[in-house]
């Protein structure tokens, strides 16, 4: 079975259909058998709508698309991913705005599972961790 923790800017890019990764995103959700989304990034993902002016029922819409898919399945950060994720922040002396990804890192870490996102940095330290990324990205020259 072909599963991924699911970080936040792949439901955003596969949401909006003039975003710069929209197919590539849109084809990773197609192409995995389970999608394992953190709770944090619905919470990112709601807040981002939120911000972007996103009506209510538009992005209820979007949401039950997300939760009432077969593929979909919540993960809910447990004791230890919080203490991981504040103890990395720590060891690397980074601020508190990185704490949403480092529990992101930590789930997929913890559960030895390939992590899906677009963001530079966090793909950065998966594999610093060893962690599968995916989807491949094109290399920039």
């Amino acid at each position: 079975m072909r599963e991924a923790v699911i970080d936040t800017n792949v439901l955003v890019y596969d949401t909006f259909e003039d975003s710069v990764y929209h197919e590539s995103a849109s084809k990773l959700l197609d192409d995995l058998d389970r999608w394992l989304v953190p709770l944090i990034s619905i919470y990112e993902y709601v807040w981002l709508l939120k911000g972007l002016s996103i009506s209510l029922i538009d992005a209820k819409e979007k949401l039950l698309e997300y939760t009432t898919c077969e593929k979909f399945r919540i993960v809910k950060e447990d004791l230890e991913d919080i203490r991981w994720a504040i103890s990395i922040l720590e060891e690397e002396n980074l601020s508190l705005a990185r704490f949403n990804d480092k529990v992101i890192l930590s789930i997929a870490f913890h559960r030895g599972v390939p992590l899906a996102t677009y963001d530079i940095k966090l793909r950065k330290q998966a594999i610093k961790l060893e962690l599968p990324v995916i989807p491949e990205l094109p290399q920039s020259t």
